[in-house]
């Protein structure tokens, strides 16, 4: 019976890798001779901003005149003159350039969502293990502090082992180029997919930013 169950596993697990394989191929076909620069991202912030105005006028537009083929492709047309005007070719360069932006921006947000909770771990670890080493406090308490402070590591170390294994699906979608690209202009991403500015973005959490 164990041999079954290992034997499970091992299948289940080379499933997976040649599953993951196949969407990184299929990823690599799409995005071919798409390469990220500062140029580029410049022009992809500029279109999403567009969108985001266009975007509000699209169901009044559906309402008033259907959904109908002519007023799909009117408002495709719409669609298209946006992101020409931020200067794209056409409609499809955009969407390549756009699965290359997506990736290495869910990536870097990852890692920093990972960082922040560590730091929040390490900071209330550290608060636990200064209240322990106050002789003032009672005895009674600590022991539920130690319990609190244990549950902490626990649940640090089960989420970290599941964001470990979807960040290592996920990496390989993008580059150590693309990332540093879009840690660049993250502030300028943050404000174009928010619509809310990067003053009042720092505001409400200045945690969101990468500060590297």
């Amino acid at each position: 019976m164990k041999r079954i169950v290992i034997f499970t596993m091992v299948l289940l697990s080379f499933s997976q890798s040649f599953h993951c394989k196949k969407i990184y191929q299929i990823y690599e076909t799409n995005v071919s001779g798409v390469e990220l620069t500062d140029e580029m991202i410049q022009k992809y912030i500029k279109a999403v901003k567009a969108l985001h105005k266009l975007g509000p006028s699209i169901p009044q537009k559906l309402a008033e005149k259907g959904e109908s083929e002519a007023t799909g492709i009117e408002l495709y047309n719409e669609i298209d003159s946006v992101i020409k005007e931020a200067g794209f070719k056409d409609y499809f360069e955009f969407v390549k350039l756009n699965a290359k932006v997506a990736w290495a921006w869910n990536v870097s947000q990852g890692d920093l969502g990972i960082a922040r909770f560590q730091t929040m771990k390490d900071n209330g670890i550290k608060q636990i293990e200064e209240t322990l080493a106050n002789p003032e406090v009672p005895e009674e308490t600590k022991v539920e502090l130690r319990k609190t402070k244990q549950e902490i590591l626990d649940n640090w170390e089960h989420n970290k082992k599941y964001a470990d294994i979807a960040m290592s699906i996920v990496r390989p979608l993008t580059n150590r180029h693309d990332l540093e690209v879009i840690k660049r202009h993250q502030k300028e991403l943050m404000e174009a997919y928010t619509g809310v500015p990067q003053e009042k973005l720092q505001e409400i959490d200045s945690s969101i930013f990468i500060t590297e």
